[in-house]
């Protein structure tokens, strides 16, 4: 598989993925999954409380303190999706 021109051959934090099965962690709420891959790349508070506004813009406040059993299977999918992007924009 080539990506921009060169070729992937393993993981890279430029990138990341979106399982079927939405691989949240249980015991963090919706921003603290959102903010995990913030918190692993090594932003500051500072940056990582900037990307919640991001997320409250989206309309996500709503479910930001909600943990994932007490969400729909979409609602799911949407966390899973912002975490990946949240992750692959902290590398770039």
């Amino acid at each position: 598989m080539l990506l921009d021109g060169h070729e992937v051959r393993g993981p890279g934090s430029d990138r990341g993925m979106v399982f079927q099965g939405y691989t949240l962690f249980p015991w963090r709420t919706v921003l603290e999954n959102v903010t995990f891959g913030l918190e692993v790349g090594g932003l500051s508070r500072l940056k990582r409380a900037a990307s919640q506004g991001v997320d409250r813009a989206r309309g996500a406040v709503a479910f930001a303190k909600a943990y994932p059993h007490q969400l729909s299977g979409g609602m799911k999918q949407r966390v899973a999706i912002a975490r990946a992007l949240g992750t692959t924009r902290a590398s770039c």
